[in-house]
């Protein structure tokens, strides 16, 4: 595509050059750039291997010398003769304008459900897509991977970069789908990496803290979702759980028609004869289009709620109750989301990915509904990222578990004794309350697993589906899940030798 049409929708631009070049590609990354490409020298910038650096423009030099024929910058940097370069005020933005023209927009082959939310977002994506393919060729996008009609790829963003999720379009175009569902990140937001982007529908799932290492406030935070929310025209749909302390500025912000979901107020959407025990979810869902029951093997009031915003996302989108019933009684297996691991103990063990102080509650109330005898909860916080939090994750663990293994979750440049320390810091009853602090993680998951008694439930939370540990020197691989099981079947083994 040549150069001027590729940057023709770049409304602040100065263009330096007197030549139009073929641009071959489109890139972030001086690793990906090939012969007569375009390098767009991103801030916060992220490479190949998930270093983050703080400036792509350093490195135009490199990609000019692998072959770059055009640069797309926001400082006036020097290039040679020969080489054109484009001025912008904000390379991200204009990163994912570019990006979508080079690919044609591909994603307006389909419709495209976006989800934003500080939790549930991955489950909601699963459970729009294991409904939406009773009927349609579907695609997914989010933190765990990508899918296309079934297949999985690797990710490694839950909102890529714009060439990234453009190339991911254009791939489910060429297979023909239909309907892509996908998470829309705070992140992904703030770095534009979904701006130009037009959606069908917008789910909103909830709001509470996290991220503050990056958005310092709450309003902050919630603004970034809000300028998505917000840019979904107003001929399509967006859905809002109206039983979140937010919820009006989420209905402000949208001139979009507007789908309500919840349990507690009236909602469009809605769920009624709840009955959580054993190892399912029974309700009779209600919706405009009637009622029908629903006996999901999702577990816990947070996944109900889920699947109310996974219902009201396509609510009006051509699909029947039955296919929806079809949809939510499925195995929806989300990797580190209220994962059990059974390997033939006689309690209970549960992976999830909960790292807020809303996604703990959450998780342990849902944990508490299966009626163990005693709740082990393992958990950490993170380093390098709002420390806030810690004190008021270990109040909802010492009111919600009966024993707490406090442990390293990636501590990153932290020091994980300080971080222990502020965790420690929310006991209320530090005399009488059964803690531990175990900086192995690996040591922390043996604890509550070698503790744990008959009807008991263990609790690892924190990291989820995650396969690393980043310490302060080195990443290495680490999944609690894996341990987990790798922990239980050698006690088992073990108790069956003793017999």
């Amino acid at each position: 595509m040549k150069l001027d049409r590729l940057i023709s929708n770049l409304s602040e631009k100065q263009v330096i050059g007197n030549y139009n070049p073929d641009i071959k590609g489109v890139v972030y990354d001086p690793l990906r750039v090939e012969k007569d490409y375009l390098y767009v020298a991103i801030n916060i910038y992220t490479q190949l291997d998930k270093i983050e650096l703080p400036d792509g423009h350093p490195f135009i030099s490199d990609a000019i010398m692998a072959g770059a024929s055009a640069v797309l910058v926001q400082k006036d940097i020097d290039v040679p003769e020969g080489v054109v370069k484009i001025i912008v005020p904000d390379t991200r933005l204009a990163l994912a304008l570019v990006a979508g023209e080079f690919y044609r927009h591909p994603s307006r082959s389909f419709k495209l459900i976006g989800i934003t939310g500080t939790n549930g977002k991955t489950t909601t994506a699963h459970i729009v897509d294991s409904i939406l393919a009773q009927k349609y060729r579907t695609g997914l996008i989010g933190t765990l991977y990508y899918k296309i009609n079934g297949k999985i790829y690797q990710s490694k963003d839950t909102t890529p970069e714009p060439p990234d999720l453009q190339e991911i379009f254009t791939n489910m175009k060429d297979q023909s789908v239909e309907y892509c569902v996908m998470e829309v990140s705070s992140h992904g937001v703030d770095f534009h990496r979904v701006s130009g982007v037009e959606y069908e529908v917008g789910v909103w799932t909830n709001f509470t803290q996290d991220h503050l290492d990056w958005h310092r406030t709450m309003d902050a935070y919630r603004a970034s979702k809000l300028r998505w929310f917000g840019s979904i025209a107003p001929d399509k749909t967006v859905t809002v759980n109206v039983d979140d302390l937010s919820v009006n500025h989420f209905i402000e912000a949208s001139k979009a028609k507007k789908v309500t979901f919840g349990i507690e107020n009236p909602a469009d959407v809605t769920a009624k004869n709840i009955d959580m025990g054993g190892n399912r979810t029974r309700f009779k869902l209600v919706t405009p289009n009637g009622e029908i029951d629903i006996h999901a093997k999702l577990r816990g009031m947070f996944n109900l709620y889920n699947m109310l915003a996974a219902v009201s996302s396509i609510l009006y989108q051509d699909i029947s109750l039955e296919d929806i019933k079809t949809g939510l009684e499925k195995e929806i297996i989300v990797a580190g989301r209220f994962q059990s691991i059974d390997s033939g103990q006689d309690f209970t063990v549960i992976v999830d990915y909960a790292h807020t102080p809303d996604g703990l509650v959450k998780v342990l109330n849902a944990a508490k509904s299966m009626n163990p005898n005693r709740i082990i909860t393992v958990f950490g916080c993170g380093g390098d990222r709002d420390n806030s939090k810690r004190p008021k994750m270990a109040v909802i663990v010492e009111e919600l578990s009966d024993v707490a293994v406090i442990t390293d979750d990636n501590p990153r440049t932290e020091d994980p004794d300080v971080i222990a320390e502020q965790i420690v810091k929310g006991i209320q009853n530090t005399d009488s309350y059964d803690y531990t602090v175990i900086h192995d993680r690996h040591e922390a998951i043996q604890h509550a697993i070698d503790i744990a008694e008959a009807q008991d439930l263990v609790l690892i939370a924190g990291k989820g589906h995650e396969t690393t540990q980043t310490l302060k020197d080195r990443t290495i691989h680490f999944n609690d899940v894996e341990i987990a099981e790798e922990i239980l079947q050698t006690k088992i083994k073990a108790a069956r030798l003793d017999k």
